[in-house]
């Protein structure tokens, strides 16, 4: 097994943009560790069976809307690819004010 380069974060690791950000930098040998909205979820079962997974990534639930828990989430990372698209609640019923 070869050396991790580093440990990175993927914000929106469970959406498509981030699915193939996570392969990408798994199969680079990077320490990943991806943002999803329930690590436990079962839609995101196929980051788990990308190649290296097993020994290199992790994911953890954050919420992208509140700045200071971000902050202190991402404040260990060698780098942090920022593909998430937050979308406020209130949003979906006032889209105007967005």
């Amino acid at each position: 097994m070869a050396q991790a380069i580093g440990k990175v974060c993927v914000t929106g690791a469970g959406g498509y943009l981030g699915s193939w950000v996570m392969k990408h930098l798994l199969s680079n040998n990077y320490v990943v560790h991806g943002t999803v909205k329930q690590p436990g979820d079962a839609k995101y079962a196929h980051l788990n069976q990308l190649e290296k997974a097993s020994d290199n990534l992790k994911l953890f639930k954050a919420d992208l809307l509140d700045y200071d828990s971000l902050c202190s989430a991402i404040a260990s990372y060698a780098g942090v690819f920022h593909v998430a698209s937050p979308v406020p609640s209130s949003a979906l019923l006032i889209p105007r004010q967005y």
